[in-house]
């Protein structure tokens, strides 16, 4: 059914959280003032172990709440191992094998097993009593597999995205004006405007047979060009929006909203002012042109045994190649594409837990390029069409569990660090080499079980840092 008239109302909303994913029948929006609302009136208790970096703790947490599956039901999710969580800190986290026997140790602080008891993942917004760190945006908590299943990487507080299965795609950007393509997910939708994330805007669409449907909406300004999507400056002229088809919708000279579409929220709309399109693709900034990879092959030569990090190759579960790299060679055969980058991002146990800003400079070699010397490796349109996946594996097993679209090695500069600076803007940290002021840069080698870390350009420190790195797995899809 046509559009004829859309009204932007002056009620704006805060996100309270957004459920989404390709395992999700209905996509479910609640705002803060609903999740206040919600029943809270289940109380909890959970064995919460972590032991990373030689920091090991043993804790018993109450929470208050309901079971997650009254979300899951809510959105119609059927059958999910995997879920995605955001927090409005930027904290994220991938929680596999969902469907796994996890349970509360009583006695988890004397190591012992006795008296367990099944538990199911739960939803908290009171922790021993106390309102949740971000309420009414609530904390995850799940169980242990065992006494030695480090659960509390998982618990996610504030969280106010939840993907159940795989990232939807929304909408695209794409084209010579870009520094790379990016590719935006439905999951990410109330956060992709980073000076209103979270913020809804609602709007009254009115049909042609005169019905009217009230739909969630984000503004998009100038600035989400020029820095999420990093637009060159001389072609913000030149942003069209277009369809599926590829058929030009609207030119985009101003703010734009995009809103979320039928009862599923499965589809997302544009409105520019003027016009209004139910069939949104994307937007295109200059021309559409086939990203093609320019570099020559060159394939390492060092041996298992001599080799500090690798690349394994995989099409649809077969591997199809490995390749082994010696700190030592990448200096000498891979020297003229090392690259120097900065990452600025939130850590939240920073500044005696209130949290904090840190900003890497690191020395290395950006991932895409190692990989696009590969000859099993596509052209760069295939690896940022999401027909390319990636993990990254660290010696001490964590986030390995984590799989990425590729496009995301391009849109974060994704970096495998052998050398930083670091510094910490509410004053020194335990790893710093510089304070924030300072002008001169102190590099120093990673220090860890390898030689490595990688780095990557998103908002939190849990996405952004990936230590004691071994090796990273691509999977070809077709």
């Amino acid at each position: 059914m046509e559009i004829k008239s859309v009204t932007i109302l002056q009620k704006t909303d805060q996100a309270g959280l957004f459920i989404s994913g390709s395992a999700a029948g209905r996509n479910v929006l609640y705002t803060c003032e609903e999740l206040e609302r919600q029943e809270k009136n289940k109380c909890c208790r959970f064995s919460v172990y972590d032991n990373h970096e030689d920091a090991e703790s043993k804790d018993i947490e109450e929470g208050r709440g309901f079971p997650l599956q009254n979300y899951l039901d809510a959105a119609c999710v059927t059958d999910t191992e995997e879920i995605r969580l955001k927090s409005v800190d930027g904290f994220e986290s991938i929680v596999t094998e969902l469907k796994s026997n996890r349970y509360y140790f009583p006695k988890l602080r004397e190591g012992m097993s006795e008296g367990r008891e099944p538990r199911e993942a739960f939803i908290s917004f009171y922790k021993n009593g106390i309102p949740v760190k971000y309420y009414p945006h609530p904390t995850i908590m799940f169980g242990q597999q065992g006494l030695d299943d480090k659960n509390k990487d998982y618990f996610s507080k504030g969280i106010r995205m939840l993907v159940a299965g795989s990232q939807e795609q929304g909408f695209w950007v794409r084209g010579t004006g870009l520094r790379c393509n990016r590719y935006f997910s439905l999951g990410s939708f109330f956060e992709l405007n980073r000076a209103e994330a979270g913020t809804i805007y609602w709007m009254e669409l009115k049909y042609a047979d005169g019905s009217h449907q009230k739909a969630p909406a984000i503004r998009l300004t100038r600035s989400f060009w020029e820095e999420q999507a990093e637009c060159a400056p001389e072609y913000m002229d030149q942003l069209r929006a277009v369809d599926h088809a590829g058929e030009t919708i609207g030119n985009v000279t101003d703010a734009i909203w995009l809103f979320l579409l039928d009862e599923t929220y499965k589809r997302i709309g544009y409105y520019d002012g003027t016009t209004v399109s139910e069939d949104f693709a994307g937007i295109v900034a200059g021309e559409l042109e086939p990203i093609v990879s320019r570099c020559e092959k060159r394939v390492p030569q060092t041996t298992v045994k001599d080799s500090d990090f690798y690349i394994r190759i995989r099409r649809q579960g077969q591997e199809l190649a490995t390749w082994y790299y010696s700190f030592a060679e990448l200096q000498s055969a891979y020297g003229d594409v090392a690259s120097e980058e900065e990452y600025c991002y939130y850590n939240h146990n920073m500044n005696n837990g209130r949290g904090g800003q840190r900003k890497v400079t690191a020395h290395g070699w950006l991932l895409l390029n190692l990989l696009e010397f590969l000859p099993q490796i596509p052209d760069r349109e295939e690896i940022e069409n999401g027909s390319v996946l990636f993990q990254i594996f660290t010696n001490d097993n964590y986030k390995e569990k984590i799989v990425l679209s590729a496009d995301e090695l391009s849109a974060y500069r994704f970096i495998l660090a052998y050398e930083q600076d670091q510094r910490t803007q509410t004053g020194a940290e335990p790893g710093d080499t510089s304070l924030w002021e300072d002008a001169e840069r102190r590099f120093v080698p990673i220090r860890g079980t390898t030689p490595f870390r990688v780095y990557c350009g998103k908002e939190s420190a849990n996405p952004s840092v990936y230590k004691n790195v071994a090796g990273m797995q691509v999977e070809l899809l077709f």
